[in-house]
Order: structure tokens, then sequence, then C-alpha cells
């Protein structure tokens, strides 16, 4: 009884920071902001395609059996090769070139054929990826996190919560928890909306349609619309690495403007540095945010050779752990 009165208390918490959350202007603009971009970046891509003549199908051989085991051929020879070169960045296509080399195989022994014409959810989702929609809800969950935080202590209400009958602990708790369903929110609205907007505007093909996933170790063939959710839930599992940082950032230094840019320095730029990192130096592949671009093993394999998707979900969530705890412990132990 005890228990459920608890959380019981923890999600009413909960409900107050979201409610607060959505009281932001800043909250409903951004929200407003990407279905406007999604839109207009959905328009604009129909309006090339059109205007350009790009071809909505694609020619597939007759001989395509021959061709592709011809390519794998070659493809394996590359593969020993980058696997023998000291050239870090010719080690660095390893992974891209495994995934290449399982599905030309995959294809051969299971006689699947190319498609002539892209599937409404591969469509979906090659486009979701060229316009960045990642990106931009790590950079709105991002600002939205450090207004809930940070934000509390710059405009002298955080005194008033912990004023209130509950530990601090769960204040914390209930505002990242908060955070995490703001963006949540962001990716459904995202996913629904990319996916009928490039429905009606390329048709909605291929609604049944499988294709291959790659685990980085082996092929399974699923349905496209399981692979296009898989691939945007594994987006906002990266976009939940910058979240804990701007969120252990905002409780220990109790400045959004620090939070905010701070994160955002290692959204565009941080993490591009550290992947170099991780090319270059083998101790690279320790580091936070390196490798996390967790839906590119499954869209376009490893970016690291000899790494797998697996480790890099591990070692993002002790990193995960790390972060949360300092913010949490910082909070705890700090006067208001």
């Amino acid at each position: 009884q005890g228990r459920a009165n608890k959380m019981g208390s923890f999600f009413t918490l909960v409900s107050i920071e979201n409610m607060k959350l959505w009281k932001r202007i800043s909250t409903k603009v951004m929200f407003l902001i990407m279905i406007i971009l999604i839109l207009a970046a959905t328009g604009v891509y129909k309006y090339y395609t059109v205007s350009q003549k790009v071809p909505n199908t694609i020619k597939v051989s007759q001989n395509w059996k021959q061709e592709l085991q011809t390519n794998i051929v070659l493809q394996k020879i590359e593969l020993k090769q980058a696997q023998g070169s000291t050239n870090k960045m010719a080690k660095a296509s390893i992974g891209s070139l495994e995934k290449v080399i399982a599905e030309g195989e995959y294809s051969v022994k299971n006689n699947i054929k190319p498609e002539t014409q892209k599937n409404v959810w591969s469509r979906s989702t090659d486009f979701a990826s060229k316009a960045g929609y990642g990106g931009i809800i790590a950079l709105f969950v991002i600002i939205a996190c450090t207004a809930l935080v940070a934000g509390e202590f710059s405009e002298g209400t955080m005194k008033m919560m912990i004023s209130r009958p509950y530990k601090r602990y769960e204040i914390l708790s209930a505002k990242l928890v908060s955070t995490i369903i703001y963006g949540l929110e962001l990716l459904v609205a995202t996913f629904l909306l990319n996916f009928v907007m490039m429905g009606i505007l390329f048709g909605f093909s291929g609604m049944g349609a499988k294709e291959m996933l790659w685990t980085s170790s082996s092929i399974i063939y699923v349905p496209a619309a399981l692979k296009t959710i898989i691939v945007f839930l594994l987006d906002y599992l990266q976009v939940l690495n910058y979240v804990i940082i701007a969120f252990a950032i905002s409780a220990i230094s109790r400045s959004r403007s620090i939070a905010t840019g701070f994160s955002l320095f290692l959204l565009f730029v941080g993490s591009g540095i550290v992947q170099l990192l991780a090319i270059f130096f083998s101790w690279g592949k320790y580091l936070p945010l390196g490798m996390s671009n967790f839906s590119a093993f499954v869209t376009s394999g490893a970016p690291i050779g000899g790494i797998t998707m697996t480790y890099a979900i591990v070692l993002s969530a002790i990193y995960f752990v790390i972060f949360a705890f300092a913010g949490f412990y910082v909070f705890e132990k700090r006067d208001i």
C-alpha cells in the first residue's frame, strides 16, 4: 500500500512537471516549428524530384544475381585489404563493407530481388535521416531540459519546489522523466507526420514490404514498418545521450546558458570530434558520444570496425548512469 502511494505521488509530480513544461511558450513553439519543418522539407523534396525529373523507379538487371555475386567477390577483397591496412580511415569502412556483403549474400541465398521502387517505409526512413530530424529533436529536448532544471534556479522557483513534501531526488527524477516524455512526443509526431507526408506526396506503395535488418553480426528479414520504427527509436536513444548531459550540467551548474551552450556544442561539434578520436586512437572507442549514432549501425554499418551496436548501447548506458549520478549527487548535497 505504501509503495503504491509513493508511486502515485511520484506520477503526480511528473504530471506537475509535464504541465509546467507545456505552460512554457517555448515548448509549444518548438513543437510547432517541428511540424512546420517537416511539412516544408517534404514539400521542397517533392518539388525537387518533380522539377529535376528524378526517376521514381530503379532499373534492375535480369542478371541481378550474377552481378551481385561479382560485387560480393570484389567487396570481400576490399574488406580484406581494409582489415589488413594501417590506414585508420580505411579501417573505418570495415563496418559498412561487412553490412553490404552480408546483405548481398542474404539476397543471393534467399533469392531476394532488389526492389524496383522504394517502399513508403524506406523512403520515409531515408528522408528523415537526410533531413536531420534526430538532431533537431535533440536540440529542442536539450532546450526543454535546461529550462525545466537550470531555468528554475534562475527564475527562483526551485526553492518553492524544495519546500514541498517531496524529496530532492524525486523532484529531479520527475523533471528528467518529463523531459524524456516531451522528447517521445516530438519523436512520435515527427515519425507519423513524416510518414504521412511522404505517403501523400510519393504514394503509400509497399505498406506490407519486408527488408533486411543488419544487426552488426547477421541479417534478419523483418517488416519494413518494424525496421522504420527501430531506426527512429535508435535515433531517440542517441538524443537521450545529450539529454542526460544537459540534465547533469543543469543540476550542477544551475546555469541555463552554460548547460544549453555546452550541450549544443557537444551535439553539433563535440560528437564529431570524439568520433574522429575513436577512429584514429584505440582508446577513443571508450569515450562518450563517439558511437552514439546507434541507427547508423543498422542503416550503414558500424562507424568503427569491430564495434557492435550492443557495445555502443552498453557504453552509452554506463555514461548515462555516471552523468545522472553526478547530477543527482550535486543536487542533493548543495544548498538551493
